[in-house]
């Protein structure tokens, strides 16, 4: 089965106060190529993420992107219990001495630095798991996406292939009248030439066969249409780009043979044809991995 070398994964989990993000895009190219962005401290996982990836991916650009954050629930401001108790001790002080309350309002506390963002530091370590579930989950979206784009591609190339099938056939009826029309075109030049005077009717078969000989296509053909078996073969293995893309070359090269050797507008027509599919099925493969 075609796998397509596009597609995109993201999955999202919650450990205690800390959200996991991960995303992962995949874009056709001719090797492997994977680039990870990873939260600060945690990029001893980076080998064993590109291993995870490596396991559904053989070609394409792979970009994984990895956040940890913390939730919105968690308080964003917190008392600086060590100062607070420190002043607390002061105004206790200052009151026993003046004999008198002294009133301390959210001003007050703010220009004493009591109060103070809540910062708990970096993501703990046990934020690893948490890590490992998202990027499985993200993992298993980028395969399905693939697989979809590959079966719509892979269904794309078997009928444009089953079309240059057809073509081959009618450049093989084509060609087979080919020696026939020639006989007669040499005949006609021969009689307008020799103005009535007997031909050597052997001779003649001679340059007939000798002409059949150079026109005949029958090993491209044979060739094209085993290439297309091989093709059809390799559309339902998991690696399909980089064996296809040879045939491709071959498929090319037979259907180039194929019009040099005829002078025949219907075969010239139909190699075109063949070679404009030829170019969109190639098109398609290089999104394969």
């Amino acid at each position: 089965m075609a796998i397509s070398m596009t597609g995109f994964g993201a999955a999202d989990a919650q450990w205690e106060t800390w959200i996991c993000q991960v995303e992962i895009r995949s874009v056709n190219q001719r090797f492997l190529d994977i680039r990870c962005r990873l939260p600060f401290g945690f990029q001893t996982m980076e080998p064993e993420i590109k291993k995870q990836i490596k396991a559904v991916s053989s070609r394409g650009k792979i970009d994984c992107s990895i956040k940890l954050e913390k939730g919105a629930s968690e308080e964003k401001l917190k008392l600086n219990l060590e100062r607070a108790q420190h002043y607390n001790e002061l105004l206790t002080e200052f009151e026993a001495l003046s004999g008198r309350k002294v009133g301390v309002d959210a001003r007050d506390l703010s220009s004493l630095n009591i109060i103070e963002e809540n910062k708990s530091g970096e993501p703990p370590e046990k934020c690893e798991k948490v890590i490992r579930e998202c990027l499985s989950r993200a993992l298993e979206g980028l395969q399905e996406m693939k697989e979809r784009e590959g079966q719509a591609m892979q269904s794309d190339i078997q009928q444009r292939l089953s079309s240059c099938g057809n073509i081959v056939n009618s450049i093989e009826k084509l060609s087979q009248a080919e020696p026939e029309r020639f006989r007669d075109r040499l005949q006609e030049r021969f009689s307008q030439l020799t103005e009535g005077v007997e031909i050597n009717p052997e001779r003649l078969e001679q340059e007939i066969a000798l002409l059949a000989d150079r026109l005949d296509i029958s090993e491209e053909v044979v060739r094209f249409r085993t290439h297309l078996e091989h093709m059809d073969e390799i559309l339902s293995q998991r690696e399909v780009g980089k064996k296809a893309e040879f045939l491709m070359q071959e498929l090319n090269r037979e259907v180039n043979t194929m019009a040099s050797k005829s002078n025949h507008a219907g075969i010239s027509q139909s190699s075109v044809e063949i070679k404009s599919e030829l170019e969109k099925v190639r098109e398609q493969l290089q999104n394969i991995e």
